[in-house]
């Protein structure tokens, strides 16, 4: 494979291990060309000095525009040029290892297809921060796209030209660009596969521009945003059910209640997605005996649970207990049965 490589460091307010990364990839990659986009930084030192190194391309923001934004618009560039070619983007902080990188690259030369991610196993000492967030993005992306991602919020991610398009077009100009990025790989069903890297950090991760929680808060929003139409659906499966049986005092009218607040529940997130309307996926009309399986088991478990509490405590009551143990179980379901891809040690 001939293809070109790209390496491209979206980068803001850098400290000198960037100079020492560009140095190090130099040294692994001698025909590879280096990306380096100044996303704002108004202290223009070390970015003088990137200019004068080998094989280096520098973009600049004049302001600051965010991670998203400074790939997006190293993503442009590449675009232009019209090339054959193989691009990772890595973190300007040192975090990412030159034998890393050059191990995932050559892993996606025998792929050569999708989205590769660069994942760490977070071992060792890892700050706290970073533990609870990664954890927290994996099980959230698990049990709302049934996909599992080690290293979702990896900077490491290696791809071809084939994909520029399609990654120009996701949204989000700040870190949930990342998350948005995965989330719309797995949507489109374009293979996505990872590979184990070092876990480092500097300083307990001291000079990180992460934002804890607003930034940690935007990437929960990007995933649960999607499994936004369950969400509602369900929601209104409860509350049709409450109505009904607060409207209707009637025990013989309970069977209908449910009736109806389960036909909610089963077509409205269908219409929602068919319409694709707030964020729903238009593909899951070409896999309906798969979704109506999974939504009717859903039911059907509930309805069971329901009808064996309602012997024992009031029709509202059951129905809260029912679905508080359907909804553990249907979360815990798709934990340990999600698509696990393998973690290639190479």
């Amino acid at each position: 494979m001939n293809d070109k490589i790209y390496i491209v460091i979206p980068s803001y307010e850098p400290n000198f291990r960037l100079l020492d990364l560009i140095d190090d990839l130099n040294s692994f990659f001698k025909l590879a060309k280096i990306i380096v986009v100044n996303d704002g930084t108004k202290e223009l030192d070390i970015f003088n000095e990137v200019e004068k190194k080998e094989n280096v391309t520098l973009l600049t923001h004049e302001v600051n525009r965010g991670k998203g934004a400074a790939l997006k618009t190293a993503f442009t560039y590449l675009k232009s040029l019209n090339e054959k070619m193989i691009i990772a983007t890595i973190d300007s902080d040192g975090q990412h290892l030159a034998k890393d990188i050059y191990r995932c690259i050559n892993h996606y030369k025998n792929i050569n297809e999708g989205l590769l991610l660069g994942s760490r196993m977070f071992e060792g000492d890892v700050p706290l921060k970073s533990r609870i967030g990664n954890n927290s993005s994996r099980y959230l992306i698990r049990c709302c796209m049934n996909r599992y991602v080690y290293d979702s919020q990896t900077g490491l991610r290696v791809f071809n030209d084939e994909l520029l398009d399609f990654l120009l077009k996701v949204k989000g100009n700040r870190f949930e660009y990342e998350m948005n990025m995965i989330i719309d790989i797995i949507k489109a069903r374009i293979p996505l596969n990872e590979v184990k890297i070092s876990t480092v950090y500097f300083d307990n991760n001291a000079k990180t521009h992460f934002r804890p929680i607003k930034d940690f808060l935007k990437i929960c929003g990007v995933i649960l945003i999607y499994h936004l139409p369950y969400t509602i659906s369900l929601f209104l499966y409860i509350i049709s059910f409450i109505l009904l049986e607060l409207l209707v005092k009637n025990p013989a009218f309970t069977n209908f209640s449910l009736i109806v607040s389960t036909l909610i529940f089963i077509y409205l997130p269908y219409i929602l997605n068919r319409l694709n309307i707030l964020n729903g996926t238009r593909y899951i009309d070409r896999y309906m005996s798969f979704y109506f399986t999974k939504i009717l088991s859903f039911v059907g478990l509930n309805t069971c649970l329901y009808l064996l509490f309602n012997l024992a405590v009031g029709n509202i009551l059951s129905m809260f207990l029912a679905l508080i143990i359907t909804v553990i179980s249907y979360n815990l379901y798709n934990t340990f049965t999600s698509v696990k891809k393998e973690i290639y040690l190479c």
